[in-house]
């Protein structure tokens, strides 16, 4: 009996000790799988943040001079803006945004040059009158529906119509925005949008659907945004969702623009040359 406790306890020590080795190499050397995991969640991570870093300083050198622009409905914007530049359908550097969430009365269009970080204009806009009068609340895709439509637009031409020099928009957020030609949806002057407007009463005049803008501002405005510049229509609804507000995607777009060959690289060059080409 004592032979075989003599010969069973080393037996036990031997094999608790190699369970133990075994555990702890693990630990220290991950399986490959595990570790391609690990390396492809940290590169994720490390775009993201190239994301972020680019957005927090074009938004810091925007803001300043903007206090009112939200922060929140910029990165949407710009978001959106770097997804329709990555599938071509935009080469312009210039964005608008509307933000309905805002009264009427608040100067809520922006006009965005983002190769020069420089807002070129902060105006008054209108909405549609389906979608409320001092504010908007209720947005619309459905014709003779007299709402706003949210969501993301290219600028298409401009015409002569009963507004005068107007321009065409193109709705890209399917089931949102996409029957604004068919509607009749452009940008144009109006005698109801203006600081003067605010004399007499407390509110913008209404739309019918129309983004529409100060009659003297209106060719400005024209020229600067036309010619398939993206277009985004902000306002306060919980159904609104949009294929261009993909993080993931706008950041390839960013990688792409920063290094061309950023495949080649390993993953700090590729980390380091996009951060230094960003600032």
């Amino acid at each position: 009996m004592k032979l075989k406790k003599s010969i069973l306890l080393p037996s036990l020590v031997f094999l608790f000790l190699t369970i133990l080795i075994s555990t702890s190499w693990r630990s220290i050397h991950p399986s490959t799988t595990s570790h391609k995991n690990y390396r492809k969640k940290e590169r994720d991570n490390k775009k993201r943040s190239i994301l972020s870093y680019k957005f927090e300083n074009l938004f810091n050198r925007i803001h300043g001079s903007n206090p009112t622009l939200d922060s929140n409905v910029f990165k949407q914007a710009y978001v959106g803006y770097l997804n329709l530049l990555e599938q071509g359908k935009t080469s312009s550097s210039v964005i608008t945004i509307a933000d309905l969430s805002k009264h009427s009365s608040e100067r809520r269009l922006w006009i965005i040059d983002l190769e020069r970080d420089t807002v070129l204009l902060n105006t008054y806009v209108a909405h549609g009158r389906g979608s409320g009068l001092e504010e908007a609340k209720f947005f619309s895709n459905r014709p003779n529906s007299n709402q706003s439509s949210l969501g993301f637009y290219l600028t298409g031409e401009t015409y002569q119509g009963k507004h005068g020099r107007s321009l065409k928009l193109d709705g890209l957020d399917e089931g949102f925005n996409t029957n604004a030609r068919e509607r009749g949806i452009v940008l144009h002057g109006a005698w109801y949008v203006g600081p003067n407007i605010l004399k007499g009463q407390d509110r913008m005049g209404v739309s019918q659907g129309c983004p529409a803008v100060a009659e003297v501002l209106k060719d400005k405005i024209i020229d600067l945004i036309k010619g398939k510049s993206v277009m985004y229509i902000h306002g306060k609804s919980s159904n609104y969702q949009s294929a261009f507000i993909n993080e993931r995607t706008a950041t390839r777009s960013l990688v792409a623009s920063a290094n061309s060959d950023s495949e080649l690289l390993p993953d700090s060059t590729l980390v380091s040359n996009i951060e230094g080409s960003l600032l």
